[in-house]
């Protein structure tokens, strides 16, 4: 007995389940994501409110490359506690080159950029891993903020292919009243860093924003979020913009009402 042939109406009800089934496949071929996927995300608050820092680099040598990940056998410590407390005795109480007379990490004021791409090179063990750099990503006076977005991705993606997932500082802003001043306008209220884990491989040459996952080493949680040009509320601050809904860094600082963003300032990374 011969079998009838598909009507054409079951062939299209066929091809849409497919391509409906096959749609997150397609999704996931042009994302780019760390070395280790399911690396757990560091938790800083085990250790101090102000150790972001040492936490992300905690998490991004855990999270990188074969080279990266053997160099944390260096740093003594069988929990996150531990080695975040290794991390800071042995490196972050080092002197900061931007100022000899102080320590390059302050359990008040936290570390800057510079001073943690010190400290990510001193913990590599093994030659041929790359240099870790500290950048910033600042609109320049010829750029649009398209460009800045086109140029931040490239960067980004160069690290995570490298093998090392980038360190990014995000800055909570308040658009409030100048001191000694009648002017208002963004003002930064707090820093903090977080761990980029996944981003897209590519972006369209009119794109203006990208996906991205990250470690948040505030509660050590994996979360999404968006970098996207600035709009018209917050198109004075010469930055991309951080849409990250779960952060909720510096949102104690903001008084009352006033317009808050995070600003996406600067990043270390393998550039």
């Amino acid at each position: 007995m011969s079998i009838p042939s598909p009507t054409p109406l079951f062939r299209t009800r066929a091809i849409s389940l497919w391509l409906l089934l096959a749609l997150p496949l397609f999704a996931q071929t042009n994302w780019l994501g760390t070395p280790v996927p399911n690396s757990p995300a560091v938790n800083q608050l085990r250790t101090s409110g102000n150790a972001c820092g040492p936490a992300c680099l905690l998490d991004a040598f855990r999270s990188g490359g074969k080279k990266w990940r053997k160099s944390l056998e260096k740093i003594s410590g069988d929990t996150d506690t531990t080695k975040i407390i290794a991390i800071i005795k042995g490196h972050a109480n080092k002197a900061s080159r931007l100022d000899k007379t102080k320590a390059r990490w302050n359990p008040r004021a936290g570390i800057s950029g510079a001073d943690l791409a010190d400290m990510a090179n001193e913990m590599r063990t093994s030659g041929w891993m790359g240099t870790v750099k500290f950048k910033t990503l600042f609109r320049a006076s010829h750029q649009s903020s398209p460009d800045l977005l086109q140029r931040t991705h490239r960067s980004l993606a160069k690290s995570l292919n490298k093998g090392f997932p980038p360190i990014i500082s995000i800055r909570r802003m308040a658009y409030r009243r100048i001191p000694n001043s009648q002017i208002k306008g963004w003002l930064s209220v707090k820093r903090h860093y977080v761990v980029l884990t996944g981003l897209p491989e590519k972006l369209s040459a009119n794109a203006t924003s990208f996906e991205v996952t990250y470690h948040d080493p505030w509660g050590g949680k994996a979360l999404k979020g968006t970098i996207q040009i600035a709009d018209a509320k917050t198109h004075s601050l010469a930055t991309l913009i951080a849409d990250f809904p779960d952060s909720k860094i510096g949102k104690n600082l903001i008084q009352g009402g006033e317009p808050t963003v995070l600003s996406f300032s600067s990043a270390l990374g393998l550039f």
